[in-house]
């Protein structure tokens, strides 16, 4: 997997996965060694998710991986949330799969092929509100953990795409978009105000970090807002690879992750250079897991490091 297909995932150009809404996901000898584009932990199984509906699980902080062996799709799976035992996973084709025993089994909650559409990240409040975005604007929103979705645009008069949503406390919530767009909501995503920020590029992701918002993107940008989006600061980025992931660490750290093996570490309004003793490729996501070790994941598949 070169650079530029991995690109092409996150820019949302014609390199789709072909689906087939018939199948499950294969069962793969190397499955550790596949794209992976998103993982999470509940503090005691940990899930990574990636390109033909292929999911690995972890029950003891990375040492060994399975294969989820119910997954019913092969599109490319981009992001998960999970809320103790209960997981969902969105991708391609609108995709969203919903799992209850820690990503063992998984049913299909949404999916439209016809709007050749990926979505790009999920994220669950509890175990009943949950939101779902992606490409041209797409909005989808549940309060009965999935077993229905309203669906509509972030914003009326923008369609582009969204890429992270975070929430920053009970009410306010931050979406960092393509094209130098953010959207910020005080109603907790009920109604949603456009940003335009100082870097016109495409955002990947943001974290909080001690009060701050840190969005990360585009050959390297990072920008940091402290008063939720009135004002960024823009950061001077020892890298021109583009960001795509990001973590804290057991002691206090935060570390961004992205192409050609670029990891930074945060810290006092600065970036600094992180690095490890074998680089793997383009990274798209790292977790903290115990004894502060990380799990990196991205075109190489899934790695542990320790820093």
């Amino acid at each position: 997997m070169n650079k530029q297909l991995l690109l092409c995932l996150f820019f949302l150009s014609t390199c789709l996965f072909a689906s087939d809404e018939s199948k499950y996901a294969e069962i793969m000898p190397n499955f550790r060694q596949a794209l992976y584009l998103d993982t999470e932990t509940n503090g005691t199984t940990v899930i990574a998710v990636g390109e033909r509906g292929h999911v690995a699980i972890s029950n003891d902080y990375g040492s060994s991986w399975t294969q989820a062996k119910s997954v019913p799709t092969r599109t490319t799976l981009t992001a998960i949330s999970m809320i103790n035992n209960h997981a969902w996973a969105v991708g391609h084709d609108t995709t969203i799969l919903y799992s209850s025993d820690n990503g063992e089994n998984w049913t299909l909650q949404f999916k439209d092929i016809e709007r050749q559409m990926p979505l790009l990240d999920v994220l669950f409040i509890n175990e009943s509100d949950g939101f779902a975005i992606g490409a041209y604007g797409t909005y989808l929103t549940t309060f009965d953990g999935g077993k229905s979705w309203n669906d509509a645009l972030i914003y009326a008069d923008d369609d582009y795409h969204l890429n992270k949503i975070i929430k920053i406390d009970e009410f306010k919530y931050f979406v960092v978009a393509e094209a130098g767009k953010a959207y910020r909501s005080f109603d907790a995503g009920k109604n949603w105000e456009s940003l335009d920020l100082p870097y016109p590029g495409s955002m990947f992701g943001a974290v909080i970090y001690d009060d701050q918002i840190i969005t990360y993107g585009l050959r390297g940008n990072v920008l940091v807002t402290d008063d939720f989006g009135d004002n960024f600061v823009q950061l001077d980025s020892p890298v021109l690879d583009s960001l795509f992931g990001s973590e804290h660490t057991v002691d206090n750290k935060l570390i961004l992750v992205g192409a050609n093996g670029a990891v930074l570490q945060f810290k006092n309004m600065k970036l600094t250079k992180v690095e490890l003793p074998k680089s793997n490729g383009d990274y798209t996501e790292v977790l903290s897991i115990k004894n502060n070790k990380l799990v990196f994941i991205g075109e190489a598949g899934i790695i542990r490091h320790k820093l």
